[in-house]
């Protein structure tokens, strides 16, 4: 039985010597699916000519590889996308399954029609529309729900040059379907005579994968490689993919934009109290020119997803925008804690967090700065400055305490058990006349 990965797992696809939907599926067949699970599952999709999956290791410039051949008798059955998706609508498969794999054949759908000026409905798959193809997608898809749908991102794509030979005739490369479907992605051109990524291959990580975030800090587990079709020759056949476990702690929160430049100013403070308190992890504004010379803001919002609708709703209610950019990006958070400082002019609110290699920085709460340096009388810099002081001598030590009600963040997060016994520590500190920080 296929072992499902864990969620802090997750796979990253470096198409960098090729990508094809063959060469994707062996990839996850070498990470532990069984290909005959897989055949089984694919063969359930109703019209689907008898087929079988062929799985081999093999050596592919010198490196070991595993490598997929899907063996069918010769159909001359040409399919145009709404049979395709008929097939796998009526198959029993998992409904997610479906899903994803009509996604796949729609995207691809979407691109050919693009390049020929036809609806994507009526899109006549040649290459694409063969049995291998099919396997290929759908047994693709099969194979990550197997591994649990962990998360997949891939690196830039490489594209060759030249020319190739299909079934509407000799086509640029990367032909015209690739190109499409990767707009928006990162890719490199090589003065390489091949097609180093198949539409296939690019309509999957459209639909599936994402690409690489920027700083993505992870440790790799495991990797492995799969080979192309022309795996005995000098040119680019050969898909690596990692499994890694993420290095640390991160979660999807949503991003919102829009940008307004026809409400009265004075509004703008109102709606970032607003969402501050409560509904938005953070809100910023900055100013821009728009059309016609106006001077205007661009408002960014962040929030946990399930405060999304929340956000939106406010946002429409509250200014002038009739519209809003929703995007998902990652949240790297380090633990973090409020705690409490003594200072010669009183006691401060501080906040700490812990960096990956076991220290702690500390930065003083401006609140309470201003509250204490108003009381004293004293410069705000100076309040300051005692705060870092006092928090930077004693960071380790247990009299520090924490803030009631505070709620330790991200990595390693304390119990509330371990709390009260620092605080009982602490207590028990200041009983033998230790230095109260």
């Amino acid at each position: 039985m296929t072992k499902i990965l864990n969620k802090n797992e997750l796979l990253i696809v470096d198409p960098a010597c090729g990508l094809s939907g063959d060469m994707f599926l062996a990839a996850l067949f070498s990470l532990g699916v069984d290909p005959a699970a897989v055949e089984r599952e694919v063969a359930r999709l109703p019209g689907l000519d008898d087929f079988s999956i062929e799985f081999a290791h093999v050596k592919s410039h010198a490196i070991s590889a595993s490598h997929v051949d899907v063996k069918f008798a010769n159909s001359l059955v040409q399919r145009d996308l709404r049979r395709i998706l008929e097939m796998i609508d009526r198959s029993p498969l998992d409904n997610r399954i479906k899903k994803l794999s009509g996604d796949v054949f729609m995207a691809l759908g979407e691109a050919e029609g693009k390049v020929h000026g036809t609806k994507p409905e009526y899109v006549h798959f040649h290459e694409v529309g063969a049995v291998d193809s099919i396997v290929d997608i759908v047994g693709a898809v099969t194979a990550l729900s197997m591994l649990g749908f962990p998360r997949l991102y891939h690196r830039p794509f490489v594209l060759g040059a030249g020319s190739v030979k299909i079934a509407h005739g000799t086509m640029p490369i990367p032909v015209p379907a690739t190109i499409e479907l990767l707009e928006g992605r990162r890719v490199a051109f090589v003065d390489e005579p091949n097609e180093i990524v198949t539409p296939t291959g690019a309509a999957l990580m459209k639909v599936l994968a994402g690409e690489v975030p920027a700083g993505l800090a992870f440790i790799p587990e495991e990797v492995v490689y799969a080979a192309g079709s022309r795996r005995k020759s000098s040119s680019r056949s050969l898909l690596r993919v990692i499994r890694a476990i993420q290095s640390a702690p991160e979660k999807e929160i949503a991003v919102l934009r829009t940008t307004i430049d026809d409400m009265n100013p004075e509004i703008y403070s109102f709606i970032q109290e607003r969402l501050l308190g409560g509904m938005a992890l953070e809100v910023y504004m900055k100013q821009i020119i728009m059309k016609k010379g106006r001077p205007g803001i661009e408002l960014t919002v962040l929030c946990e997803r399930e405060r999304l609708d929340e956000v939106i709703s406010f946002i429409a209610k509250e200014t002038t925008t009739i519209g809003l950019r929703v995007s998902y990006e990652e949240r790297v958070e380090l633990e973090r804690w409020g705690g409490e400082v003594e200072t010669p002019y009183g006691a401060i609110d501080v906040k700490f967090s812990r960096l990956p290699d076991g220290s702690v920085k500390a930065a003083p709460e401006y609140e309470s700065c201003k509250k204490v340096a108003l009381a004293a009388g004293r410069p705000l810099k100076e309040i300051y400055e005692a705060a870092m002081t006092a928090s930077h001598s004693d960071t380790s030590s247990s009299a520090v305490r924490e803030r009631k009600g505070s709620r330790r963040r991200g990595a390693g997060g304390t119990s509330k058990t371990s709390v009260r016994k620092a605080q009982k520590k602490a207590s028990g500190a200041e009983k033998k006349g230790r230095k109260k920080v």
